[in-house]
C-alpha cells in the first residue's frame, strides 16, 4: 500500500513532505518549495538578494503600506500640536514654520527614495529572472515538441511502410 501511496505523491526536496503528484509547489506553508525540474525563479532571487536589497525592499513594502500614511499624519498632527502650544508634553522646539520639521522630511525623502530606486531596480532584475528562466523553459519545450514530432514522423513511415507491404 505505501508503494502504490509514493507513487501518487511527490516528496519536497527540502523538507521531505509529500505532495500530490499535481502540486507545483509544497503543501508544507512554512516550506512552500516548487517541486519542478526548473529553478523557481522566487528561490533564485531570494538566494541572491543581499542584505540591503531585503532591508529596501522591507521598507518599500512598508512606504506602499496605508500606514506609512497614518503613521506620518500622526507624527505630523503631534509635531504642530506640541509646537504650536495645543500640547504641553514637552517645551516647544521647533516653532512656526517648522523648519525642523521640513529638514527631516527632506532628508527622510532622500532615503525613501534610495530605498525605492534600489527595490524598483531588484523588481526589474526579478522580471529579466523570470523572463530568461521562462525562456529556458520555452526552449526545452520546443525541442522536446520536435523531439516527438520526428519520433511520430517515424512512426507514421514505419506504418506507412507496413501497410504497403500487406
Amino acid at each position: 500500500m505505501s508503494d502504490v501511496l509514493a507513487l501518487r505523491t511527490v516528496t519536497c526536496p527540502q523538507c521531505g513532505g509529500s505532495n500530490s503528484t499535481d502540486a507545483v509547489f509544497c503543501a508544507n506553508p512554512e516550506c512552500h518549495k516548487a517541486l519542478g525540474e526548473f529553478r523557481y525563479a522566487e528561490e533564485e532571487i531570494a538566494r541572491e538578494t543581499r542584505v540591503h536589497e531585503k532591508i529596501a525592499d522591507r521598507v518599500a513594502d512598508f512606504i506602499g503600506n496605508p500606514y506609512f500614511i497614518v503613521v506620518h499624519a500622526v507624527w505630523f498632527l503631534l509635531w504642530i500640536a506640541i509646537n504650536t502650544g495645543l500640547i504641553t508634553v514637552s517645551r516647544m522646539f521647533d516653532m512656526y514654520p517648522f523648519g525642523l520639521l521640513g529638514i527631516i522630511l527632506s532628508i527622510e525623502a532622500i532615503f525613501i527614495t534610495g530605498f525605492l530606486l534600489i527595490s524598483q531596480r531588484r523588481q526589474g532584475a526579478h522580471a529579466a529572472k523570470r523572463s530568461e528562466l521562462d525562456y529556458e523553459v520555452n526552449v526545452r519545450t520546443f525541442r522536446e515538441i520536435q523531439h516527438m514530432k520526428s519520433l511520430l514522423a517515424d512512426i507514421q513511415s514505419r506504418v506507412e511502410r507496413i501497410e504497403n507491404r500487406s
